[in-house]
C-alpha cells in the first residue's frame, strides 16, 4: 500500500533500442573495400540488478568499477550494487545505515561521489503531502550510516525547495534550490562554503578542479568554488549546451547530465542529440554518440547519470516510459559509421511522437538510417504555406521525402493529384493482426483506397452542469444555452474558457471546420458566418487588458497540429474553483478523463460529446502517407507498419491510438498512474491550483469504474466525421477571426477576406 501520495508527470517513449550512433572521437576509418567510413559506439542494454524498480544514482568510482543505487520494484526498498565489468555482472554492496525505507520513507534526490560516499534529498517520514519542509539533505560517508546535514549560513524560505544534489570531483556536495540558488556545502561538517545565486534557472550542475560550472536555461556560467565569484565561462561549451535546451520540454534537469573520463581536461555530457567530448578551454565540442540513432534519442528519455570508463564506453543511466534502463556504448570498429539504407520523412512541425516512433523502427532495422527534415523549425518566419510551396517543389523534382507527416498539409488535394501511394494492404493487414479502430483507419480513403491514416485521434467534449451537457448537439444550440448563462450571471467573468482568442477559435473551427467545407474544398459563406456569430455568442466581449495579463493556463492535448487545443485539464480545474460555468476542448487519452470525472465528482457537473449538428466528429492526428514518388517505397512500407504496431501505438499520451492493442496497453499504463482499478474509488493521485488571489482548490483523482471506461470506448468507436488538419486554411480563419472577436471588425469583411484567402491558397 503507498505510504504517501505524488503527483508525478509521467512521460512515455519507445521501448528500448539495439543500435547506437554515429563513432565519434576521431576513430573512423575507410575499410579495405572502400565502402566508406567504418566504426561507430554500439548501444546494448545492461541487465539491471536484482529486481531494481527505480535507479536512484550511479557513478563511476576512482577504480572503475561502477556503484549503483536502486529500489526494489516491489517493495521500494534500497540496494547498493557494484560492478567491476561495466554492467555486465552485479555484486550487493553495504547499503549505508539510514537508507531503508523504516528510515528513509521517500528519496527525491541522490548521488554518489567517486569515493563511495551517499547524499540524498529525503523525507524521512511517511507523509501523506509531500512539501518543501518535508525534505531533508542527507549524507554516508562510504561505510558510515546516514546523517542529516544541519546547514550553516544558508538562507531559506518555505518556498525553497532541493532541485538537484550532485558531488564535486573533491568530494564538496553541490545542492541547486528553487530560485536559482546553489550552495556549495562540506558534507562532515554542513558548512555551506559558498552560496552563490546566479539568477537563472539551473538545469545541471559540474565541476573542474575549482570551478563550478551551471548550466542555466541562459547558458554555461562559471564560478570559483573557493570565492563564489564570477569566472570566465567556456563559451563553445556553452553554445553547444544551449542548443540542447531550444524547446520548454528540454529545459528541464534531466535534459544533459555531465561525466569525466580518466583524462582531467575533457568533460563529458549526454543530451537528447548524443554523448559529446569537449577538450576544455577549446574551441570543438566533438560527438561521440549519434542520439537519433539511440535511445537517448527518444525525446521521452529522462536522464539520470553518464558513467565515461577508462576504456572509453560510456554507461547512460535513464528512465524511459516510466522504465529505468541502463545503456552501454561500445566501440566497434568493424560496424559502418552510419546506417547502410536510408529513407527520408517530412514533417511541416517536429512531434516527439514521430521521433519515438523512428526510435523505435531503428531499434528493428539497425541498417537503416530515417533521415527527419522539418518543414517550421521555428527558428525563422517560414509559414505553412512557404514550406509546403517547398516540398512540392522537392516533390515534383523527384527530391521529395518517402514518408509525409500530413497534418497541415491538404491531403485531398494530394489524393487526387496522385501523390500519395495506395496504402490499403499495409493499414488492413494491422487491422487484421492487432484491430484497428475502423472509423479511424478509413480516414483518408477513397474509391476502396486508403491513401493516408492517422496515427491517432482526438475528440471534442464539453464540461458544465446539466444545461450545457444538454445543448451540445450543435455548436449552435451550445452557442445559444451560453449566451443565456451569461445573461443570468453579468458578473461572472468568462463564462467559457480558456480566454486566449486563438485557442478558443482552434477548439471550435476544429469541430466546424467539416461542415463548413463545400464538395470543392472552398468554404461555404454562410456556414462561415455562422459559425464566426456562434464564436461571438461563446466568446463573450473582447478580451481585456487584465485577462490578457492573467490568461488561464492549460496543459495542451497533443502536438503538432493539435499543440493549442486545450485537454480540459486545467478548464477543468477554473470549474473547480468557479471562475467559469463552462469548458470544452479536445481529449485524447484516459488520464485526461480521469481528471474531468474528477473535477465532475467534487462539483456535481458532467461531460459529455460535443457534436457539429448531431454528428460526431474526431481530430486525426499524425496522419501519414508515402510518397507516390518514393524511391524507397519497401523501406517506407515497413515504417508505415511500426508505425501503426503496439510498440509506437501503445506510448501514445497525446492521442488516442488508432490500433486497439495500443488503447488497451496505453491505458494500463495511465491505469498505474492513479491507483487501483474497476471500481475502486480510492484515488491514487491529486490535484491542486492556486489562483491569483492565493485561493486553492485540490481533487482527489481515482480510476474510472468500467461504465465511464465503456462509455469512452463507444464514443471512440461512433466517430464519423474527420476534422481537416489543413493549417493553410487555419490561419485564414483563425487571423481575421480573432479581428473580428476583439478588434471589431465586421462580419462580412470578415468572412469575405477568409473566403478570398482560402480561394487563392486553393488555387495555387
Amino acid at each position: 500500500m503507498n505510504r504517501y501520495i505524488k503527483k508525478a508527470v509521467c512521460l512515455t517513449a519507445a521501448l528500448a533500442i539495439a543500435v547506437a550512433g554515429l563513432a565519434g572521437c576521431g576513430k573512423q576509418t575507410e575499410d579495405e573495400s572502400g565502402k566508406g567510413a567504418m566504426g561507430r559506439y554500439l548501444e546494448e542494454e545492461v541487465s539491471l540488478p536484482g529486481n531494481t524498480g527505480r535507479v536512484l544514482a550511479m557513478e563511476r568510482l576512482n577504480d572503475n568499477s561502477l556503484s549503483l543505487l536502486t529500489e526494489d520494484k516491489e517493495t521500494g526498498e534500497r540496494c547498493l550494487w557494484k560492478s567491476a565489468d561495466l554492467g555486465k555482472s552485479w555484486e550487493e554492496d553495504t547499503l549505508p545505515g539510514g537508507l531503508g525505507l523504516a528510515d528513509c520513507a521517500y528519496i527525491d534526490w541522490a548521488c554518489i561521489s567517486k569515493e563511495g560516499d551517499i547524499a540524498v534529498s529525503a523525507m524521512p517520514e511517511a507523509s501523506e503531502v509531500m512539501v518543501s519542509q518535508s525534505f531533508s539533505l542527507l549524507y554516508a560517508k562510504k561505510g558510515e550510516s546516514l546523517k542529516a546535514l544541519n546547514l550553516d549560513g544558508e538562507k531559506t524560505d518555505d518556498m525553497k525547495v532541493i532541485t538537484g544534489i550532485a558531488f564535486s570531483d573533491s568530494g564538496k556536495l553541490i545542492a541547486t534550490y528553487t530560485y536559482g540558488t546553489v550552495c556549495v556545502i562540506d558534507p562532515e561538517s554542513g558548512h555551506v562554503e559558498q552560496n552563490i545565486q546566479p539568477g537563472e534557472t539551473i538545469q545541471q550542475v559540474t565541476n573542474t578542479e575549482d570551478t563550478l560550472l551551471l548550466l542555466t536555461d541562459k547558458g554555461l556560467k562559471a564560478y570559483d568554488m573557493n570565492t563564489g565569484e564570477s569566472a570566465e565561462t567556456d563559451q563553445a561549451l556553452s553554445d553547444e549546451l544551449l542548443k540542447e535546451m531550444e524547446t520548454e520540454q528540454k529545459k528541464l534537469r534531466n535534459s544533459v547530465v555531465f561525466g569525466y573520463g580518466k583524462e582531467e581536461d575533457k568533460l563529458f555530457y549526454c543530451a537528447g542529440s548524443g554523448i559529446y567530448r569537449h577538450i576544455l578551454g577549446g574551441t570543438v565540442v566533438e560527438q561521440a554518440v549519434n542520439g537519433s540513432l539511440t535511445s537517448i534519442g527518444n525525446p521521452k528519455t529522462m536522464l539520470i547519470s553518464l558513467a565515461v570508463m577508462d576504456d572509453d564506453s560510456f554507461l547512460v543511466a535513464c528512465s524511459v516510459d516510466a522504465e529505468y534502463k541502463i545503456y552501454r556504448y561500445s566501440y566497434s570498429a568493424d560496424t559502418s559509421s552510419v546506417p547502410e539504407k536510408e529513407i527520408k520523412v517530412y514533417s511541416l512541425e517536429d512531434c516527439s511522437v514521430l521521433r519515438q516512433a523512428i526510435s523505435v523502427y531503428q531499434k528493428q532495422n539497425p541498417d537503416v538510417y530515417v533521415d527527419l527534415e522539418i518543414g517550421m523549425s521555428g527558428e525563422d518566419s517560414v509559414t505553412a504555406s512557404d514550406a509546403l510551396r517547398t516540398l512540392n517543389t522537392d516533390i515534383m523534382a523527384g527530391k521529395g521525402p518517402d514518408i509525409l507527416i500530413l497534418d497541415g498539409m491538404p491531403v485531398e488535394n494530394y489524393i487526387q493529384k496522385g501523390l500519395l501511394e495506395d496504402i490499403t494492404d499495409t493499414v488492413e493487414a494491422v487491422g487484421r493482426e492487432d484491430g484497428l479502430f475502423e472509423n479511424i483507419m478509413r480516414t483518408f480513403e477513397k474509391d476502396d483506397k486508403i491513401y493516408a491514416v492517422p496515427l491517432g485521434f482526438l475528440l471534442p467534449v464539453v464540461q458544465g452542469d446539466e444545461a450545457v451537457v444538454n445543448a451540445a448537439e450543435s455548436m449552435n444550440t451550445l452557442a445559444e444555452q451560453i449566451a443565456e448563462i451569461r445573461e443570468e450571471n453579468p458578473h461572472t467573468g468568462r463564462i467559457m474558457i480558456p480566454t486566449d482568442s486563438s485557442d478558443f477559435l482552434e477548439i471550435f473551427y476544429n469541430l466546424e471546420n467539416a461542415a463548413m467545407r463545400n464538395e470543392d474544398g472552398t468554404l461555404n459563406e454562410e456556414a462561415l458566418k455562422a459559425f464566426l456569430e456562434n464564436m461571438k455568442k461563446l466568446y463573450g466581449e473582447p478580451i481585456t487588458q487584465e485577462e490578457q495579463e492573467n490568461t488561464i493556463g492549460y496543459f495542451s492535448a497533443a502536438e503538432g497540429v493539435a499543440s493549442n487545443l486545450d485537454g480540459l485539464r486545467l478548464q477543468s480545474m477554473v470549474l473547480l474553483s468557479q471562475q467559469s460555468k463552462a469548458g470544452a476542448g479536445w481529449i485524447g487519452s484516459v488520464s485526461q478523463l480521469v481528471e474531468i470525472l474528477g473535477v465532475n465528482e467534487a462539483c456535481g457537473l458532467d461531460y459529455t460529446e460535443l457534436k457539429s449538428e448531431g454528428k460526431s466528429v474526431f481530430l486525426p492526428y499524425q496522419s501519414v502517407g508515402i510518397s507516390s514518388k518514393s524511391k524507397e517505397k519497401e523501406l517506407a512500407f515497413d515504417f508505415l507498419k511500426a508505425l501503426l504496431g503496439v510498440e509506437v501505438q501503445g506510448t501514445l499520451n497525446a492521442a488516442f491510438p488508432i490500433n486497439q492493442k495500443g488503447y488497451e496497453k496505453a491505458m494500463e499504463f495511465a491505469k498505474t498512474t492513479y491507483g487501483g482499478g474497476g471500481d475502486d474509488a480510492a484515488g491514487g493521485a491529486s490535484i491542486t491550483m492556486s489562483d491569483s488571489s492565493g485561493s486553492m482548490s485540490s481533487v482527489n483523482l481515482g480510476w474510472p469504474g468500467e461504465e465511464e471506461l465503456d462509455g469512452l470506448k463507444a464514443l471512440l468507436e461512433q466517430a464519423e466525421v474527420p476534422a481537416s488538419t489543413d493549417d493553410t486554411i487555419w490561419n485564414a480563419v483563425k487571423e481575421q477571426g480573432e479581428k473580428y472577436l476583439n478588434e471589431g471588425l465586421g462580419l462580412d469583411e470578415a468572412c469575405s477576406n477568409i473566403i478570398q484567402k482560402v480561394n487563392l491558397y486553393l488555387a495555387e
